[in-house]
C-alpha cells in the first residue's frame, strides 16, 4: 500500500506529540487511552511542542527554519529540521505535563479559586496510596480473617480487583490480632469489597 507524501508528512508531524504522549502515559496514573484519545492528545502536545520550539529557537536566534513552517503546513514539503527540534522540546513538554498531573497543580489552583473539589483523574485507591504520608499500612483481609502489616512497595487496580505488594510484613489474626508469622514480601489480589487499608496512628 502506497503512502502519499501528504500522509507521510502528517505522520512525521505527529512524532513530537506522540513522544510527549508516551512519556505522559507511562509516568502518570490514569485509565488506558483509546486510539482516539491518544491521537487527540498527540495533536495537543504536538502543537504545544511546535509553538514552544519556535519560541525557544527564535529567541536564541539559532535558525529561521520556523519562519515558513506554519505557511507550508498545507504543502507536501516535509520540514525535517523543525520536526527534530520540536521532538526534542516535546520531551520536556511530556515531563512538565507529568509534573502538573503528579502534583495536581491544576486541581490545586482550581480548589484555591473555589472552582472545583476534584482531586485528580486517577481513582481514589491510587490517590490514597500515592499520598506522601502513606508507606506503612494495615491491610485487612476480612474474608480470610487476616491482617497484614507492612510497607507499600507497589499497587494497581482495575474494574474487578485491587492489587498491592507489601514488604517487611507481619501477619496477624484479624479477629484476635494475634501475631501469626513474618514475611519478606506478599502480593495480595482481592476483590474491591474484601480489602480494607488502614494507616497506623502517627503522633
Amino acid at each position: 500500500m502506497e503512502i502519499s507524501e501528504l500522509t507521510l508528512k502528517l505522520i512525521l508531524l505527529l512524532i513530537p506529540g506522540s513522544i510527549a504522549c508516551i512519556l505522559y502515559e507511562r509516568l502518570t496514573i490514569h485509565k488506558q487511552w483509546n486510539s482516539f484519545k491518544f491521537i487527540t492528545n498527540a495533536i495537543l502536545f504536538g502543537s504545544i511542542s511546535y509553538v514552544l520550539a519556535q519560541l525557544v529557537f527564535n529567541i536564541c536566534r539559532i535558525d529561521t527554519s520556523f519562519d515558513t513552517f506554519w505557511d507550508n503546513l498545507p504543502t507536501k514539503e516535509i520540514p525535517y529540521q523543525v520536526i527534530i527540534k520540536a521532538s526534542i522540546v516535546s520531551i520536556f513538554v511530556g515531563l512538565i505535563a507529568t509534573g502538573l498531573d503528579h502534583y495536581k497543580l491544576i486541581n490545586r489552583f482550581g480548589k484555591w479559586i473555589k472552582l472545583t473539589n476534584k482531586y485528580g483523574d486517577e481513582n481514589l485507591y491510587s490517590y490514597f496510596l500515592n499520598a506522601k504520608d502513606v508507606d506503612e499500612v494495615y491491610v485487612r483481609d476480612v474474608e480470610n480473617n487476616l491482617t497484614y502489616h507492612g510497607l507499600v512497595n507497589s499497587y494497581s487496580e482495575n474494574d474487578d480487583i485491587k492489587e498491592i505488594l507489601l514488604v517487611d510484613v507481619v501477619v496477624y489474626d484479624y479477629t484476635t490480632s494475634e501475631e501469626l508469622y513474618l514475611l519478606d514480601k506478599i502480593y495480595l489480589s482481592r476483590s474491591k469489597e474484601n480489602l480494607i487499608i488502614e494507616l497506623p496512628y502517627k503522633n
